[in-house]
């Protein structure tokens, strides 16, 4: 049933193409987490067929242990792939680097397997097996040929609930991780990754950093040890398997395979904050003598996924500078010739994330570029989007949805998304109809709420001497020393 679907949808998708050359489908179009990407240009075809979306349903169900498992057979070919998630993300990390280099040494050693044990017989197999961790959640991915399926839950699980953390490997690790602390030193979209987290969440447990060096040489084994017995447990855990798989056996193959792994007394839950957008722009700027370009980052605090705004918001954004056709590339690259590249992006999950723009400048423009982001951002709040323009908005961020269905395993991601951010499970059944169902008021209105005149945070990276007087005519500037974010030692933003 899902093969049948997915051919038809794959079938109805190619007709739109082929019917418009000058479609340029959307890469980054998942309408979740994170909307950027390219756009359709000119009038997308999308009919109303692929408007009437049926959305494959993956079979569920629960282990003894509390783990809620999401399938989604697709037996075109003998191939597995699983994904558990668990919540062991960095916003439980006793202190900075936890987190991730706990994910980084379960692949390192077991207590029965070496790591190049591990590598070999995940190597023989032809198999995959990783971890990989994030804000919230740390995930174990695992992959490769159905008919070793056992053997690929044996070292997984292995991997889940008997780490070694061998000294030597942690060593090695801490010594690439501070390696990187440098790099992220001379990196702008680090430094600007790292300032806009303090700036948007700071004073709240989602304020975090990249563990500075005299941080990351703090981390012991055992830091990593409590960690992993405190985070990677069952409780909340979600399990995603597709590919070429029975579920009545897979079920029993679960059990039996997570059987050692029992639930914590004390599950987590994501920590209570209280979200503040800034009411009034300011200007961050990071001195890097002799750049010869800007980077400029725009934005401030919107929506989480399930708020009513987020749809108006994700069509607002493709309008806004959701890719080449967007206002943004448009107006800055197109007409202005300032920069490669000009963009905006959406991000919401489980937490309010942010809506903004940023592109890269020649130093000498930064100024009459920064205008023309501020000229746009006020164009959308002030006048109604023209029907036409609405419209191949609209249709393709629909033709790019429908697009992503060929993917079973694209269908099981957007299945997990759900539950994890605690939305309903028919929500992509009706997304293309709520989608085209967004006006030119509802666009009026989520920009002048979430965009606001005047309460645009920027932050720029770039020569002081050349920029800061152009940039003060915005707002107030404050100039941040970039050893402050990501040095080797601590300390906060100078002016605060």
């Amino acid at each position: 049933m899902t093969t049948r679907f997915l051919l038809k949808i794959g079938s109805a998708f190619a007709l739109v193409l082929a019917s418009n050359a000058a479609i340029a489908q959307d890469p980054g179009g998942q309408p979740g987490n994170s909307t950027s990407g390219a756009v359709i240009k000119g009038k997308a075809p999308v009919t109303k067929e692929l408007l009437n979306i049926k959305f494959p349903k993956p079979k569920s169900f629960k282990l003894t242990n509390g783990v809620t498992v999401y399938v989604l057979e697709d037996h075109r070919f003998p191939a597995v792939r699983m994904r558990l998630i668990m919540r062991a993300g960095s916003l439980y990390e006793p202190k900075p680097g936890v987190a991730e280099m706990t994910a980084s040494m379960m692949t390192e050693g077991t207590a029965t397997r070496t790591s190049i044990a591990l590598a070999e017989e995940t190597s023989n197999m032809g198999a995959q097996v990783s971890v990989a961790s994030g804000t919230d959640n740390a995930t174990l991915s695992a992959a490769g040929l159905s008919e070793t399926l056992d053997s690929i839950l044996n070292v997984m699980t292995d991997v889940l609930e008997h780490p070694a953390f061998p000294a030597d490997r942690l060593d090695r690790l801490k010594f690439q991780q501070n390696s990187q602390v440098a790099q992220r030193r001379t990196n702008p979209q680090s430094l600007i990754g790292e300032l806009s987290n303090k700036t948007y969440y700071g004073g709240t447990a989602y304020e975090r950093h990249a563990p500075k060096a005299n941080e990351i040489e703090t981390i012991t084994r055992e830091d990593l040890a409590a960690f992993h017995a405190r985070c990677f447990i069952p409780n909340g855990a979600l399990l995603g398997v597709t590919g070429d798989v029975n579920v009545k056996s897979l079920k029993a193959k679960l059990e039996t395979a997570f059987s050692g792994w029992k639930p914590s007394q004390a599950a987590l839950a994501l920590p209570a904050a209280t979200f503040q957008p800034k009411e009034a722009t300011k200007i961050y700027l990071i001195d890097r003598p002799g750049s010869a370009q800007t980077v400029l980052q725009f934005g401030n605090l919107a929506v989480k996924q399930s708020d009513p705004d987020y749809l108006a918001l994700v069509v607002a954004n493709r309008i806004l500078g959701g890719g080449s056709s967007g206002r943004l590339f448009q107006n800055i690259r197109e007409r202005k010739g300032y920069t490669y590249g000009a963009y905006s992006s959406l991000v919401a999950g489980k937490w309010p994330g942010v809506w903004g723009a940023s592109a890269s400048v020649r130093t000498p423009v930064t100024e009459p570029a920064v205008a023309e982001f501020f000229f746009e951002f006020n164009r959308l709040q002030e006048e109604l989007v023209p029907a036409e323009e609405l419209e191949r908005a609209r249709r393709s961020i629909v033709g790019s949805f429908a697009g992503a269905l060929e993917s079973p395993d694209a269908i099981l991601t957007r299945t997990l998304d759900l539950v994890e951010n605690g939305l309903p499970l028919d929500y992509w059944d009706t997304y293309p109809t709520r989608i085209q169902a967004v006006t030119p008021a509802d666009i009026q209105r989520v920009a002048q709420k979430y965009l606001g005149k005047n309460r645009i945070q920027l932050f720029a990276v770039g020569e002081r001497s050349q920029i800061e007087a152009g940039l003060k005519k915005f707002g107030p500037v404050e100039i941040v020393d970039a050893s402050q974010l990501t040095g080797t030692g601590g300390g906060g933003r100078r002016g605060r």
